[in-house]
């Protein structure tokens, strides 16, 4: 005892809490458990997608559509430029649509061909910047379908980068996020995290998703699109789960696990968990699953706990009518069942993962609030915070600089166990169709697709249910670890 208490003699609450829940080993493996499913949530699309990260190809539908948009847009600039509406936005932007699309077609196209694509884009130019002359526009549309037309030339191949042109700008924020926040605590592990450094890392992700968003804008590409176009490519590289999200393979349907299949019936796929019902991959399914339950808990917790604390703080804080008359509003949204509620809500509301999160988070603020305003009443009689009143300091300063930082560990517990109860509810509801809406995997509505035929499609409930099953564990296991490194008191 006396040689634990020299080791945290001077270090902050924080700091010996943390060394506390370091050292039990069944919330840490629950914490590596969280970790590796939020990860894997993360940075899903590079691990499970249909589309590679590099391929050498020439992309023939690419250059016909960028063909056709300029064919497009010189056709509906020739009307505006006859009235002479040059600084109408429709031909502006047909100018720019022409311009750009000249521009990606030259990329594709062999040098002596490249030369009169950018022959043609300077004729363009000029035809948008200048008077009206209907032989001009006439002359270059000749030009560009006499020489330019998908059936006159040869595409070069180039190395394309599909994955990542498909990751939208929230997805480049997150990814960089997460890698700021694991890079700080491999570096810093002894250096507590404060707000400037939190702040500093949010802002540099969106920084850069918004960069990436102006240099390789999101771009939808048709599911399978590229697995048509790597027979004849020199080079495809595709992520660890080569299926996408959506991808259906018709000749796949209710296919079960590859390693439990007989050597002679294996088709040329590989489906390392088997397929659903019309064909899909389940582990690509599951993996992305485990971005919804991720968001879902993080982001429902984050707004009830929010919620909650503000809703609590008032109460807790200044007493007398105020904490009547809340005290009086929790009792009454305690009384409504939690579940019958959301699915009332639900039933009125377009099934949605926005919907989820927000039904979940408007529902379950009651016992945060309980739990800070039992906080707030014990620390607001403790000497520092008279004498901080004394010194007259605001009630904002007192309530979140002094007494929140003092009595918000009991709230994070709860918040840990609430994320297990967040994924819980969101599975029950997509495995009653009122969850996340297809054609978006989750694992609840894996063990949906799965219930109408049980025996014959097992692989479609045991693996979705298991992961469920880790996933709240893990919550549970650090939730009990994070209590028990608040109060010891309660190890005993």
């Amino acid at each position: 005892m006396e040689e634990e208490t020299r080791q945290t003699e001077g270090l902050s609450f924080s700091r010996i809490a943390y060394r506390q829940l370091v050292r039990n080993k069944l919330a840490m493996t629950g914490f590596a458990m969280v970790f590796v499913v939020a990860t894997v949530g993360v940075f899903v699309p590079l691990l499970a997608n249909d589309k590679p990260y590099v391929i050498h190809t020439a992309l023939p539908d690419d250059y016909d559509e960028a063909y056709a948009s300029v064919l497009d847009a010189h056709d509906r600039a020739i009307p505006l430029a006859r009235a002479g509406q040059y600084a109408h936005p429709e031909f502006i932007e047909c100018s720019r649509a022409a311009l750009a699309n000249l521009r990606r077609m030259a990329r594709q196209l062999p040098p002596e061909y490249r030369t009169t694509a950018e022959e043609i884009r300077r004729q363009y130019t000029n035809l948008f910047s200048s008077g009206f002359d209907a032989g001009a526009w006439d002359a270059v549309r000749a030009k560009l379908v006499a020489r330019l037309d998908i059936s006159r030339v040869r595409l070069v191949p180039h190395y394309y980068f599909p994955v990542f042109r498909s990751l939208r700008p929230i997805e480049i924020f997150f990814m960089v996020l997460w890698g700021a926040a694991v890079a700080q605590w491999l570096v810093r592990r002894r250096s507590a995290p404060t707000w400037r450094r939190a702040r500093n890392a949010v802002a540099m992700a969106a920084f850069i998703a918004a960069a990436w968003n102006f240099a390789c804008p999101h771009k939808i590409i048709p599911v399978g699109y590229y697995k048509e176009l790597t027979p004849q490519a020199s080079l495809a590289l595709y992520p660890p789960v080569f299926y996408g999200e959506t991808e259906v393979i018709i000749e796949d349907m209710k296919q079960p696990p590859m390693w439990l299949m007989p050597r002679g019936k294996r088709g040329p796929n590989f489906h390392l968990l088997g397929t659903d019902m019309i064909g899909r991959d389940v582990l690509s399914r599951m993996l992305y699953g485990a971005r919804i339950a991720m968001i879902i808990g993080f982001v429902a917790v984050s707004l009830y706990v929010t919620i909650g604390v503000m809703v609590g703080s008032c109460a807790g804080f200044f007493r007398g009518r105020v904490d009547i008359v809340i005290s009086r509003l929790i009792e009454i949204v305690i009384c409504f069942p939690t579940l019958f509620l959301i699915l009332i809500v639900l039933a009125y509301l377009r099934p949605s993962i926005i919907n989820i999160m927000v039904v979940l988070g408007l529902t379950s603020w009651t016992g945060v609030a309980r739990l800070t305003r039992g906080e707030f009443l014990r620390i607001g009689t403790l000497d520092y915070v008279n004498a901080i009143r004394a010194l007259g300091g605001s009630n904002l300063r007192i309530i979140f600089r002094h007494i929140l930082p003092n009595g918000i560990g009991p709230v994070l517990v709860v918040a840990s166990f609430g994320i297990a109860s967040a994924i819980l509810v969101e599975s029950a509801l997509s495995f009653l169709g009122m969850g996340v809406p297809q054609p978006y995997a989750s694992w609840g509505t894996l063990l949906n697709d799965g219930r109408a035929d049980i025996q014959g499609a097992w692989w479609l409930t045991v693996f979705p249910g298991f992961a469920i099953f880790l996933t709240v564990t893990a919550w549970n296991l650090f939730g009990e670890g994070l209590r028990d490194a608040i109060d010891p008191r309660l190890k005993q």
